[in-house]
């Protein structure tokens, strides 16, 4: 059976983001209970904005890839139940993977620490502002727990469709 597989770029894309992703909420989990004003808290700081505005920069590319390069279409194999599900997670998968970087630069910005993407220097868009700064903070930690769950939602869809053996649906995102 001949598999309708992503291009090249969607899966290359597909795969570099889910490695970033998964570092970052590794990175962001251990980084957050490092002292402050420790060099290898700011360190980790700074490799962590770099990442997630690399990441806002994917997710662009990605969105306009998807919207100028149409996917392939879902395998009969899949219900009207499974599409649903599956295009609902992807929907809120997007939006988180928009949300993080914004409310991560928003809380930088509202630090009183300046933001630099791979040491380039940034506008900050903020002054200091602590209660502004918590609040995009926890817009973000939240954000980042949502994140969580729904990869492992789809986790959850990859696994599934591998024990009913549709291994079809997963060579379609493969090199």
């Amino acid at each position: 059976m001949d598999i309708d597989k992503y291009s090249k770029p969607a899966v290359v894309v597909h795969w570099l983001m889910a490695i970033l992703i998964i570092l970052m909420i590794i990175m962001g989990m251990y980084m957050s209970d490092l002292p402050k004003g420790s060099e290898e808290r700011s360190w980790f700081f700074a490799l962590h904005k770099s990442i997630g505005l690399t990441l806002a920069l994917l997710v662009v590319f990605r969105t306009a890839w998807k919207v100028a390069v149409s996917p392939p279409a879902l395998p009969s194999v899949v219900s009207i139940k499974q599409r649903k599900l599956a295009m609902a997670t992807h929907h809120i998968l997007y939006l988180l993977m928009f949300l993080q970087p914004i409310s991560g630069y928003l809380s930088s910005s509202f630090s009183g620490y300046k933001t630099k993407f791979w040491g380039i220097p940034l506008y900050n868009w903020g002054w200091k502002d602590p209660e502004l700064n918590e609040l995009f903070s926890e817009i973000h930690d939240i954000s980042a727990y949502g994140l969580i769950l729904f990869i492992s939602i789809h986790l959850a869809g990859v696994a599934y469709h591998i024990h009913k053996k549709e291994h079809q649906l997963i060579k379609r995102m493969w090199f």
